[in-house]
């Protein structure tokens, strides 16, 4: 598992982290900023590539996303450099990281619905999705993709109206209206299968194992996208909100669920070895979306060593009509690029004494 973590973790955050700098490469690009070199990992450099409009694209040693190495970022005395461009060249360049990621999430959101599909409105009930070995459902004959319409004559709706009806009558026979499709004939055929329900410990109520989802249909491309998009907004959002609330509600941010680099490793384990176990990739590529969505709003606040801390500086230059010295500005990026730094390795420290201390907790940590 920790192999799995560990090599899990480099291939995805080097698609992130590959994916932004690609964004400020574009952007360069466009806005005539010379771009000195576009590495595929980082130094020391293992192979020159080629080179191509003045950049040169290498494969670099440490496998961990890319670079993207502009001319002069705090000395617009050099030609060409990103000091030197003009306010909305550099600002276009700054943000295009963060917009990369954010494109690559909406792509990620859009491939999910896909293959997800979209709600059905014309179908009405509720979709089995998966069947607990053993259970009374299980017993009572239920297969996946079947239909279930109605409970003992009431109508099923939604996943709430079942779960309430199921959990309210622990013990009792209940008799579920079902539509199956035979796979031959594509025919339906409704059935109706009488299951009594059992306490579960673990859920706290009564069930009858199985999991279900509303009925859904392909997605037609502009549906998908437009599913993306709002996936991607939607991270956005809770990004921003769930800590807001927790302020507002005199909570500690906590709870707001940062992680550190381990944390973050630990959590792509996870999903990597859940998206095997399943054999499915959708929950893999939900974790992509989420995670690139995360970079992207991360890069952007205005805090020193970040994109979002240059872009406050243009921003501050617009408004004075004046530049800050390119000196200070540097300095100020290197300052919070070490409390950044720091930050980090005091999260990396406290997630690391977590993990051992729930692997060992007689250790004390």
């Amino acid at each position: 598992m920790f192999l799995l973590t560990v090599v899990s973790f480099i291939v995805v955050m080097s698609v992130i982290v590959f994916v932004h700098e690609f964004g400020h490469l574009l952007a360069a690009k466009r806005s005539k900023i010379v771009v000195e070199e576009f590495g595929f990992g980082f130094p020391p450099r293992v192979v020159k590539l080629f080179e191509r409009g003045g950049t040169l694209y290498s494969i670099n040693a440490i496998p961990f996303g890319g670079f993207c190495r502009m001319r002069g970022e705090d000395d617009p005395s050099l030609p060409g450099s990103f000091a030197v461009a003009p306010k909305r060249a550099r600002l276009l360049t700054l943000v295009a990281g963060a917009g990369m990621n954010f494109l690559f999430a909406i792509l990620m959101f859009t491939v999910l619905s896909m293959m997800q599909g979209v709600l059905d409105p014309s179908q009405t009930g509720v979709i089995v999705e998966s069947i607990q070995p053993g259970s009374p459902a299980s017993a009572a004959g239920f297969q996946a993709k079947d239909r279930i319409i109605a409970a003992d004559g009431a109508v099923i709706d939604a996943s709430e109206d079942l779960t309430e009806l199921t959990s309210a009558n622990p013990g009792r026979v209940i008799a579920y209206t079902v539509v199956r499709v035979d796979p031959a004939t594509a025919a339906e055929q409704n059935l109706e299968l009488r299951v009594a329900s059992q306490m579960s410990e673990a859920a706290g109520k009564a069930v009858i194992g199985i999991s279900v989802g509303l009925p859904t249909r392909p997605a037609k491309l502009w549906e998908a996208a437009w599913d993306g998009v709002k996936g991607t907004a939607g991270v956005i959002y809770q990004t921003f909100a769930i800590p807001a609330n927790l302020i507002r509600e005199g909570k500690p941010l906590s709870g707001a669920g940062f992680m550190g680099p381990v944390g973050i490793a630990t959590m792509t384990g996870k999903v990597v070895q859940q998206s095997l176990d399943r054999g499915s990739l959708e929950l893999l590529i939900l974790y992509l979306g989420l995670l690139s969505t995360a970079l992207g709003v991360t890069n952007l606040l205005p805090l020193p060593a970040l994109d979002g801390g240059r872009v406050l500086f243009i921003l501050v230059e617009a408004i004075r009509g004046k530049r800050i010295e390119p000196e200070r500005e540097g300095l100020v990026h290197m300052i919070g690029f070490g409390l950044l730094l720091l930050l980090v390795g005091l999260l990396t420290v406290k997630e690391i004494g977590q993990l051992i201390n729930h692997s060992f907790p007689a250790l004390g940590f």
